[in-house]
Order: C-alpha cells, then sequence, then structure tokens
C-alpha cells in the first residue's frame, strides 16, 4: 500500500501525540559519547515510520536550501546503496543534521553488547547476501565489497553515567517505539513492507512514483555495474525538485 502526500500530511498531525512519546522513548536508552569517528555512519539504519515522520518533521523545519540538499542526498543514497558505501545522507563533516532527532539505530550502535551486536550484523550479512542473488537474477552482479560490508563494532561509545546497559534496555525501547509507530496502522505497515524501513526509498518514491523508482534504481545500478557512469544519475539529483515543499 503506498503513501502518498496527503497520507503524511495526515500523519504529520495526527501523530504529535506519538512524536512527543518517542522523544521519551529515547530516554530509555542511556546517552552516551564517543570518539565521533562517524563508523556507524556509514549506513541509513531501518527506522520505523514514526521515525521517518519525525525525520520529516526536521526536514520541514529546516531552510529550502538545505532541505533540498538533504533530499537529494536520500534520493541518490537509495540509487546507489546496491554498489557504493555512501556515507548517511544526514551526515556533514562528522556531525548529524538530526542528531537530537536520530533514530533508534543510530543511539543503539556501541551499546550492544558485541556478541549481540555480531549477531545482528550476520542478519545484515545475509539479507545483502539474498539480496545479492536477487539482482544475479538479472544479470547485475553486486561488487562484493558492498555485499560484505558491515559496520564494525565500536568499542569506543561509552554511557555518560553510571547507568548499566544491556540488551534488555535496548530491547525496551526498541519494542517501545515499535508500539508506538504501530498505532499508526495501517500506514506502519505499509511503510515496513512497502518501502522496507528505508527512508531513502520512502523518499524517492515520493519525488519519482514507488514503480518509477524502483525501475530507475535498476537503471542506474546496471549503468554503473557495467560502466561506474553516473552522468545520468547526476543529471536527475541536479534537477530534483523539493520534494517536501509541499508539506512545509
Amino acid at each position: 500500500m503506498k503513501i502518498s502526500f496527503r497520507t503524511i500530511q495526515d500523519l504529520l498531525g495526527r501523530s504529535k501525540k506519538q512524536r512527543a512519546e518517542l522523544i521519551e522513548s529515547y530516554v530509555l536508552i542511556p546517552s552516551s559519547h564517543c570518539r565521533r569517528r562517524a563508523l556507524c555512519c556509514s549506513l541509513l539504519p531501518e527506522i520505523t515510520l514514526l521515525e521517518a515522520l519525525a525525520a520529516i518533521r526536521c526536514l520541514l523545519d529546516l531552510n529550502p536550501d538545505m532541505r533540498l540538499q538533504l533530499t537529494k542526498g536520500l534520493v541518490q543514497y537509495f540509487f546507489l546503496n546496491s554498489v557504493c558505501i555512501n556515507s548517511c545522507p544526514f551526515l556533514n563533516q562528522r556531525n548529524c543534521l538530526i542528531y537530537e532527532n536520530r533514530f533508534f539505530g543510530c543511539r543503539a550502535y556501541g551499546l550492544w553488547p558485541k556478541n549481540h551486536y555480531d549477531e545482528l550484523a550476520e542478519r545484515s550479512h545475509c539479507v545483502n547476501r539474498h539480496n545479492q542473488r536477487l539482482w544475479q537474477r538479472f544479470g547485475i552482479s553486486l561488487p562484493q565489497e558492498v555485499v560484505d560490508f558491515q559496520i564494525p563494532y565500536c568499542p569506543y561509545v561509552k554511557p555518560d553515567s553510571d547507568t548499566s546497559v544491556n540488551n534488555e534496555t535496548l530491547t525496551r525501547a526498541a519494542d517501545k517505539i515499535e508500539k508506538l509507530s504501530g498505532q499508526l496502522a495501517p500506514w506502519h505497515d505499509s511503510f515496513r513492507q512497502t518501502y522496507f524501513s528505508d527512508l531513502s526509498f520512502f523518499t524517492a518514491s515520493l519525488a519519482f512514483g514507488l514503480n518509477e523508482a524502483v525501475r530507475m534504481k535498476f537503471a542506474f545500478v546496471k549503468d554503473y555495474v557495467i560502466t561506474e557512469n553516473q552522468a545520468g544519475l547526476s543529471e536527475v539529483i541536479n534537477n530534483l525538485p523539493d520534494v517536501f515543499a509541499g508539506l512545509a
């Protein structure tokens, strides 16, 4: 089920309570500090619909030039994330442009015990290998270094206080966020099932339409694998309008 601009406008209006509770849910995750090497910003994490709405609200609060820049970054990320390791579109010189509203996956990184993080990384790798096989059916071999890429476990993330952090703490926060987003049914499930919890795919679909965004990705990935030519993509990105302008 596709999510339209009208639906987003409606969801932004009726999710104010959930977005306020989302901020409260983040408090369950102890604040932390690190060396800010931005290794965790090598990928855009999967998110819930509620987190996507919070991110869109952040975009709407930015000046139009910055919003357009981030929108272009999200669309480009979607088109090339199968063949390139690109930084999160919200990363700017090792700083997160939506840091106060960053996603659960960003907040939890480095706080999971290493053995649990390794399990999550292996699940992600299995998904990558599955996607690799799907692309091979169309005669496209994805770069192995991209398929095998995993954000390494970071031992330098430390809680700001002596608060103990464990799987239960983080899982409880994740479950609460999932339940809050689930209150936005049926669109919560649509975001996960149709857009695979991917804000970049969601943004590209809003810009070009769901089917056209998929078709364009196939064409750009194929062109990149064969020629490493991004001229066509660059033209599309340069001419991309402010997708979210109508919501501002």
